[in-house]
């Protein structure tokens, strides 16, 4: 996925909510930008960090600048969740996420069962597939932990995939990092135990896990790699 030109370089002021950041633009202006993730970002919004904006004054006058990256360790992480489902998608098309190639059709899922996108076989043999977003950005050495806190909204997604199983369907919970530098993810029992006995379950019943690594630059983010996922 290509970022429309330019990215701005900025300096990361404070987060001042969970969708607002202040940031000092290179030219030494102060703007207010909106922050298109409700995650805590671990290690990415600490003040002074480098980040880059996206803007379009056409889409928000008042808000037009949008945080997309930020620098960690020499490396650049997208930070946008606003994406990701786009992310995937072009990786199924492009033939990087196989595992998820070979429906028939790919649309978002019902709202009533709390999940991202579903599948329909080409061959009525086969089942239903229902897929699971979720971000992962907090690092530890050289593996990024999951979940990095308690989130309500994660149990409601896993009681979704459960149904989905239960009712004979395929489940799987994409687990989407949107940077390169590091070698799998482990799961963080200490940052909510509860849900990773359930998670833990629900993979002993044929839930399936897919964690991806992405390149990114100034010009894009596309998913690129797997990550191993542990408990």
């Amino acid at each position: 996925m290509n970022f429309s030109p330019p990215l701005y370089r900025a300096s990361l002021i404070e987060r001042t909510a969970g969708v607002l950041i202040d940031a000092c633009l290179e030219s030494g202006r102060i703007v207010t930008a909106y922050c298109p993730n409700d995650t805590r970002l671990k290690g990415l919004s600490a003040p002074q960090t480098e980040i880059w904006l996206a803007f379009d004054g056409a889409r928000d006058k008042k808000l037009g600048f949008r945080w997309e990256l930020a620098q960690s360790g020499g490396a650049l992480v997208g930070v946008d969740l606003d994406i990701q489902t786009a992310l995937v998608l072009e990786a199924i098309n492009g033939g990087t996420l196989y595992e998820l190639s070979g429906y028939r059709s790919i649309s978002p899922a019902p709202d009533e069962v709390a999940l991202d996108l579903m599948m329909l076989p080409a061959d009525a043999r086969y089942p239903e597939c229902f897929a699971a977003i979720a971000p992962v950005y907090a690092k530890k050495g050289v593996d990024l932990m999951y979940p990095d806190a308690v989130y309500t909204a994660s149990r409601h997604v896993l009681n979704g995939l459960e149904a989905v199983l239960n009712q004979g369907g395929r489940a799987v919970l994409l687990l989407i990092a949107q940077r390169i530098d590091c070698l799998g993810v482990k799961a963080d029992w200490m940052a909510d135990g509860d849900y990773i006995a359930a998670l833990k379950n629900l993979c002993d019943k044929g839930l399936e896990i897919i964690c991806c690594g992405c390149t990114v630059s100034v010009h894009g983010i596309w998913i690129s790699a797997r990550l191993p996922f542990s408990f």
